[in-house]
């Protein structure tokens, strides 16, 4: 039955794609639209994979699926948080560092309202007990009570990472760039090592951050030489697929982070011949930390409490509607948050792209 609904996902994805002809290109594949349409995607398949925890899903395809993708499906939405946050420190300036800080704040304060919803559901829904100790050791992301950890604790972080790093140089963006290089670096040691302890998945994404920074970074170079034609655009394509699978089977902590890092330029080149431009998607994106961290405690709910249990097609649409619903619910109802303590400069440009800014 979940494969019905993978096949159901596949064909509403496909919606209004669009495809372009002999040495033709996107030329913004890297835009809004364009990537959140991605980012939609992925979060169906995050969806899903997380489905596949709660239940006996292993004759399934999209489990095979899932088998290949593993860390990958989430390497998207660390590529273009670097890239999203170097673009913006093009446009918009060094100023726009200071809303990096206040962006990490929002995300932790909803975090721990999440939190809070699956203690909750944990004592008087499921009545399973939770220790004080361990409802700290989820506030700081250090463990869950039902909920995701490490990605909310690596993209707050590395919101506070960018802010660090962009407002001590203050005008060499290149520069601030290094100094993100030397956390995400120190990140991974620390959290590899002692915050969460010899598990890959809490940084081997962390390279797809810091590949989003230079390819913003290098982005008009890259565009000049991938699409001068098609042949060098399924040149470069076959290439990094070569050395893609040169990693594939090895598990190494540092190939395995590699092996991310190609899989999201090469979903990146893609876009640059096949773009969604998919409505349903966009939707999933501007929703996606809020389903992404909601999504457990839904299918932990209908999971334990057997709701529909005789009924697998039931059930899993109970789920999905649920996740939707709770998730945009969730996002009206702390939209206040966002307007609390989001830092909007006002900006005028001046002469030679030069940015003044007043509050």
């Amino acid at each position: 039955m979940l494969d019905y609904f993978f096949f159901i996902f596949c064909f509403f994805s496909a919606i209004n794609i669009q495809i372009k002809g002999l040495d033709n290109f996107f030329l913004d594949y890297l835009e809004l639209d364009n990537t959140n349409s991605i980012k939609g995607l992925f979060v169906w398949l995050i969806i899903f994979r997380h489905k596949t925890a709660y239940g006996n899903y292993n004759k399934y395809l999209f489990k095979k699926i899932d088998n290949n993708l593993r860390q990958q499906i989430v390497s998207m939405f660390l590529f273009y948080s670097g890239f999203g946050i170097y673009e913006s420190l093009k446009k918009k300036g060094i100023y726009y560092a200071k809303t990096l800080f206040s962006k990490g704040i929002i995300i932790f304060i909803k975090s721990q309202i999440i939190i809070l919803l699956y203690l909750v559901a944990n004592l008087f829904i499921i009545n399973r007990k939770i220790s004080f100790k361990r409802y700290l050791e989820a506030v700081i992301f250090k463990s869950g009570i039902g909920n995701s950890n490490w990605f909310a604790f690596t993209i707050i972080m590395f919101y506070f990472y960018s802010y660090i790093s962009f407002t001590v140089v203050k005008t060499k963006l290149f520069y601030g760039i290094i100094f993100v290089n030397f956390f995400c670096i120190l990140h991974s040691f620390l959290a590899y090592y002692f915050y969460f302890p010899n598990k890959k998945y809490s940084v081997d994404t962390i390279l797809c951050f810091v590949i989003g920074f230079y390819y913003s970074l290098l982005k008009k170079h890259i565009d000049k030489i991938i699409m001068k034609n098609d042949i060098f655009y399924f040149g470069i394509i076959s290439i990094i697929i070569f050395i893609y699978y040169e990693f594939y089977d090895i598990t190494s902590l540092i190939k395995e982070s590699i092996k991310n890092a190609l899989f999201s330029i090469l979903i990146v080149l893609i876009s640059m011949k096949v773009k969604l431009n998919n409505d349903l998607l966009k939707f999933l994106n501007f929703h996606s930390y809020s389903i992404y961290l909601l999504q457990r405690l839904v299918m932990m709910i209908v999971t334990y409490k057997k709701i529909f249990h005789n009924y697998n097609f039931i059930k899993i649409s109970f789920e999905f509607s649920s996740i939707f619903f709770i998730a945009s619910l969730f996002d009206r109802y702390t939209a206040f948050i966002d307007k609390l303590l989001k830092y909007k400069p006002n900006f005028i440009i001046k002469n030679n792209n030069k940015y003044i800014f007043y509050k």
